[in-house]
């Protein structure tokens, strides 16, 4: 006589064990595909992230960064000097950045060219033929203390104008330096040395 009972019971286990382990594998593949599901049936998510699955555009670290650095490097061709500037653009691409350079560089009219790149920064560079805005030229003319930025061998720009100094009060070597007309190859030396004609 056949045992129908022991192979119910067998065929039962068998269905519970399939059960339990298509379950296990819907939830992995639920947790893995990161979608979060609230009452939604095994062919309701076959049918809507399955069947109809777009796989998404992943963006590369190099493409999408938190912000690009912008460095500007002027050289200066009579003093050798290089100054440097920067500015940050937050929010795009380093081809963005680029782009959005291009418009602004041409708009100014200035002549840079990129000089190195990372992927969160662009350093451009330029040639400048004449002095940077550092070096000074202070004489003094006209009951004045002119002091003229010094462009390239010969050439001043009048950076501004001191009414304020009375040559009469000042020291007799800093009277002369004035008279004759000195130089200066940075800011701080020229503060220091107002200052010095001030006290």
């Amino acid at each position: 006589m056949v045992d129908y009972k022991g192979k119910i019971v067998y065929i039962f286990c068998l269905v519970l064990f399939a059960i339990f382990g298509i379950s296990v594998g819907y939830f992995k593949t639920v947790k893995l595909s990161g979608v979060e599901l609230n009452n939604t049936t095994a062919l309701d998510y076959a049918r809507e992230y399955v069947f109809n699955f777009k796989p998404q555009r992943t963006v590369t670290a190099s493409a999408n960064v938190a912000s690009v650095t912008v460095y500007y490097v002027d050289y200066y061709t009579v003093c050798k000097d290089e100054i440097k500037t920067s500015k940050v653009y937050n929010g795009t691409t380093i081809e963005g950045v680029k782009e959005q350079e291009k418009e602004y560089q041409e708009e100014k009219g200035l002549l840079y060219e990129i000089d190195s790149e990372t992927e969160d920064s662009i350093t451009y560079i330029r040639e400048v033929k004449g002095n940077c805005p550092n070096h000074f030229y202070v004489i003094y003319e006209q009951d004045k203390l002119n002091i003229y930025t010094i462009k390239g061998e010969g050439k001043h720009e009048l950076y501004t104008s001191l009414d304020s100094i009375n040559v009469d009060n000042i020291r007799s070597e800093l009277k002369v330096m004035i008279e004759r007309g000195a130089i200066f190859n940075s800011k701080e030396e020229l503060n220091r040395f107002i200052e010095d004609l001030e006290t």
